[in-house]
Formats: C-alpha cells, sequence, structure tokens
C-alpha cells in the first residue's frame, strides 16, 4: 500500500483530502498541519495527523513517503520545504498545487532530480466537482503518474497538460474561474435588489440561473453557442442584453480577457518571486 503525506488542510488540502476519504482509496494517509485547529478537523476526518514531519516515526525511513502533496499557499511554500530538507525524499514524488511556483523553482529549492506533478485544482472539489489541470516532470514512471491520476481523480476531473506553460493559463481560467463565477451572482443579485427585487428573491432568482444554465451545459447536445441561440428570440430581451454583453469594445469577452491575463501575469509574477 502507498504512503501518502498531504502537507496543509486548509480549504484545498482538506477538499482534496475528503475526496481521497469518499473514493475510500486504498493508500495510507498522513497529514501535517501547523494549525491546531485545522490538525483538529483533519483528525476528526480520520487521518494521522501531526504538526510537523519530525513528529512522523516513519520519516526516518527515507523511501517511506511514496507520494507527498504540497497543499500550502505559494508564500509559504520555502518554509514547507525547508521542514524537510533533513529527511532523504529523492524517491519521492511531489505534487504541488501552489500558483506559479515552476518546476526550476522545486528543483532548486529540494533537488535537480525531483519527481513533480504541478496540479491545480479548483474549489468545487471540495463538492466533488471541481476540475484539475496538471503536468509532470519526464523522469516520473508509469506507475507513479497512474498512482497520482487515481488521488487527482478522487475529487475533480483530470486534464493532462503537456506543456508546463500551460499551467499558469489553467490556474486563471478554472482555478480562480469559481471566484469569477461567484462574482457574477453577487452582481446579478444585487442588479435585482437595485431593481426592487428583495434580497432574497433575487439571490434566489441568480442562483437558481446559474445552477440551471450549468446543468444544461453539462447535460444537452447542444454546444454553450447554440444554448444561447435558443434561449434569445428575435428583437425579444435576452437579444437587447446580448447586444450589451457580446460589444466588442465593452463587452464580456474583452473584459474577461484581460481578467485572465491579469490572473496569468500574477501567476508568473509568484514564480518570479520565488
Amino acid at each position: 500500500m502507498k504512503n501518502v503525506l498531504l502537507f496543509g488542510y486548509g480549504k484545498m488540502g482538506s477538499s482534496i483530502a475528503r475526496g481521497w476519504i469518499i473514493k475510500e482509496l486504498d493508500f495510507n494517509f498522513f497529514i501535517i498541519e501547523k494549525e491546531a485547529s485545522l490538525r483538529k478537523i483533519a483528525t476528526k476526518d480520520g487521518f494521522k495527523t501531526y504538526e510537523n514531519i519530525e513528529h512522523i516515526n516513519e520519516t526516518k525511513n527515507s523511501e517511506f513517503f511514496d507520494i507527498i502533496f504540497l497543499a500550502v499557499k505559494p508564500q509559504q511554500m520555502e518554509e514547507t520545504v525547508r521542514s524537510f530538507y533533513k529527511f532523504n525524499l529523492h524517491k519521492s514524488v511531489f505534487v504541488s498545487i501552489a500558483a506559479g511556483l515552476s518546476f526550476s523553482w522545486f528543483r532548486k529549492k529540494i533537488n535537480k532530480e525531483i519527481k513533480i506533478i504541478r496540479a491545480m485544482p479548483n474549489l468545487p472539489a471540495s463538492i466533488g466537482f471541481g476540475v484539475t489541470g496538471y503536468c509532470k516532470s519526464k523522469n516520473l514512471s508509469k506507475d507513479e503518474d497512474k498512482n497520482v491520476y487515481t488521488l487527482l481523480s478522487a475529487f475533480s476531473k483530470v486534464i493532462y497538460l503537456n506543456n508546463e506553460s500551460l499551467i499558469d493559463n489553467v490556474t486563471a481560467i478554472s482555478g480562480s474561474g469559481p471566484g469569477y463565477i461567484f462574482y457574477l451572482v453577487e452582481a446579478l443579485s444585487q442588479i435585482g435588489v437595485d431593481q426592487g427585487l428583495s434580497i432574497k428573491d433575487a439571490k434566489t432568482l441568480a442562483r437558481e440561473t446559474l445552477i440551471g444554465s450549468a446543468r444544461l451545459v453539462e447535460t444537452s447536445n447542444d454546444d454553450p453557442k447554440t444554448l444561447k441561440e435558443n434561449v434569445t428570440s428575435p428583437g425579444g430581451t435576452t437579444e437587447a442584453g446580448l447586444l450589451v454583453l457580446e460589444s466588442k469594445i465593452n463587452g464580456l469577452y474583452p473584459l474577461l480577457k484581460s481578467t485572465i491575463n491579469n490572473a496569468i501575469k500574477r501567476a508568473k509574477e509568484l514564480n518570479s518571486h520565488g
């Protein structure tokens, strides 16, 4: 049975780990979390939980951990990496979900021959509806890749990227994407209130419209463009609204493009500061 170590039990770390529990994967799991309150939650969830790697007796065996997930923020990664400098983990496969930290960063901080995967899940993983894009270094074996894929697919759909340069794009689109969608619901709700609806009704209308539309995108044989055309009657209200949204200068597409480009820029900044 493979041994998996997870650093970090925050929002994403706990979402990942709970997916493993739900799928009842055949791995031994260990959690490292500095915050006592989060350790308590991890323990309650059924994991072997520790404050730091030195507290795990099995670490004395340098080949004990087959896979190490690094679910900490980019700004915390260097401190996390320093915590296991003294341990010989050269045979472990590392999986980082930190935005902006490249393969070269990990090679510099850990070792040149590190087996590393960069993965970018998103928040819906917490309810089993996430999507994760990932890329891998060339020195992973087929079995190692298969094991990591099994772990990733426990909490999300998985997309393999054959070029590391694409991971920042995935970060900006799907990693940060839920934030954009939540803001859309927030904005629609507020506009509804501005137009005289109650807060409760406005939130319900915005939320259920999004949920229903997303469900149609998922289940329909039609693509989003066709679905949009189906709901747009000539001379109707949807067409009037789309005339604004589809403006080539001030419409939604150029705004979203600027949004994504700014997020990609930030991901690259995080890497350059590492």
